[in-house]
């Protein structure tokens, strides 16, 4: 993985970073730069949407729209690819699978067991942000 490296960042990525800042920051912090190109989709952006306003989250309005427009504004947005032959526990977790397979992405960053349990997918790594980060050092 290098520089201009193709990613999907989950939902949860963003939520970390901006939440609680950390590692998850740095991968921002890289797509801000376009040091690597992050991907998303109209499902992905509409669970993103939904999260960053769960009450649980206590993010003001204010930063609830700035992180969606943050990934407006840095993400290659593409129409999700069909992929039937994944089974997963979480049928959730397809579409960042789908839209990574849409866009040829290199990677899925994510904190998601689910993801993370599959190690890959085809060609696609899936790794937590620290595995990422440690992949591009």
């Amino acid at each position: 993985m290098g520089a201009h490296s193709k990613v999907v960042l989950d939902t949860n990525v963003f939520i970390s970073a901006f939440g609680w800042r950390g590692i998850p920051w740095s991968i921002v912090d890289l797509v801000r730069h376009g040091s690597i190109v992050n991907h998303t989709s109209e499902e992905m952006l509409e669970e993103l949407r939904r999260v960053v306003a769960y009450p649980k989250l206590k993010f003001s309005t204010q930063l609830q729209a700035d992180i969606i427009e943050f990934v407006l504004a840095n993400s290659n947005l593409v129409t999700s690819a069909a992929v039937t032959d994944l089974i997963i526990e979480d049928p959730d977790d397809i579409k960042i699978v789908s839209c990574a397979v849409a866009a040829k992405a290199h990677c899925i960053i994510s904190g998601d067991p689910h993801l993370l349990d599959l190690g890959s997918y085809r060609t696609i790594a899936i790794l937590n942000p620290a595995a990422f980060i440690s992949s591009i050092r």
